[in-house]
């Protein structure tokens, strides 16, 4: 087959070549610019033919090189799109994974065969599971359901396995038992994607109608996985406090005193604490009317008798 086309290259230029001499022949004088026209396409025809010999030859005998990820991603577009947008780390050439692609046969029923293993990239220190033996992490697609996405993990798929991994927290949730623990699963809170953190004014509204907190500043005071063990700092605003703890607020700020200029955090640093007057006042009075309560006399702190 390579010879024949090789002969008919051969005989095309061969006639173009006796074509122009005839025709230079049989024109006499005048002729020069018809010859020159010829002369300048016999060459390419010439290439031409040889060119189409060279590509009758059988693919087979070229070397072919594996596909780009470029190429792969005309017909997967889908895929390169969901890989380059949310890929993380596997955003990679694609024949890196699939070292066996288009090899499907329903007959041998051989998807999982020639699927990528995630071990073959993934594995621990010990060289086993890259998370560890447990039978609710294994196999990966549990968690991962799309390798192509491998960060996206639906939190309302995986809320028996939570605990796996994030061991603390859930220590932290049983040791601090809170509405947070006891009424809300993990994935009503982590609902969009594993890592997702919501804002805290999703559930809940702002303490005081004249402070808006963003979520920072609501777990400077409640942690969010032992929300009821609460710490803040003595500079905290007392309107802050305000919202669960009206009454006093209002009480201080209507009957002005020394008292009102103290933050709710000085006096009572830790929730619910309440101090003795002694602590800021000592003993200014006489021992027999110390043995009363300073209230019997003052009031209340929120609303002292003057």
């Amino acid at each position: 087959m390579k010879c024949t086309n090789w002969i008919i290259g051969i005989v095309g230029a061969v006639l173009i070549v006796g074509l122009i001499g005839g025709l230079t022949m049989d024109q006499g004088p005048g002729s020069g610019t018809t010859t020159a026209a010829l002369k300048q396409l016999a060459g390419p025809l010439a290439a031409e033919a040889k060119e189409a010999g060279a590509q009758a030859a059988s693919p087979y005998d070229l070397d072919i090189k594996p596909l780009t990820t470029a190429e792969c991603a005309q017909c997967h577009y889908s895929i390169f799109e969901a890989i380059k947008t949310e890929g993380a780390k596997h955003q990679i050439d694609c024949v890196r994974c699939h070292r066996e692609y288009h090899n499907y046969n329903p007959r041998k029923d051989n998807y999982d065969a020639i699927m990528p293993k995630c071990a073959s990239c993934h594995v621990s220190a010990s060289g086993g599971p890259f998370h560890g033996e447990h039978k609710s992490l294994t196999p990966c697609l549990n968690c991962h359901s799309d390798p192509h996405q491998p960060l996206i993990i639906p939190g309302s798929e995986i809320e028996t396995t939570c605990a796996i991994c994030h061991s603390a927290v859930d220590q932290e949730l049983k040791s601090h038992p809170s509405k947070h623990a006891t009424d809300v699963a993990c994935g009503e809170c982590h609902e969009q994607k594993h890592g997702y953190i919501p804002e805290c004014n999703a559930c809940h509204e702002s303490h005081s109608p004249a402070v808006e907190m963003s979520s920072q500043d609501c777990m400077v005071c409640h942690p969010v996985h032992k929300p009821t063990q609460m710490a803040y700092a003595k500079e905290t605003p007392s309107v802050v406090c305000a919202g669960c703890h009206d009454e006093p607020y209002d009480q201080l700020q209507k009957k002005v005193t020394k008292h009102t200029a103290v933050t709710c955090a000085d006096c009572h640093p830790g929730h619910g604490e309440i101090p003795l007057c002694s602590r800021c006042h000592g003993e200014p009075h006489p021992k027999a009317m110390m043995a009363t309560k300073c209230g019997e006399c003052h009031g209340i702190a929120h609303d002292l008798l003057m």
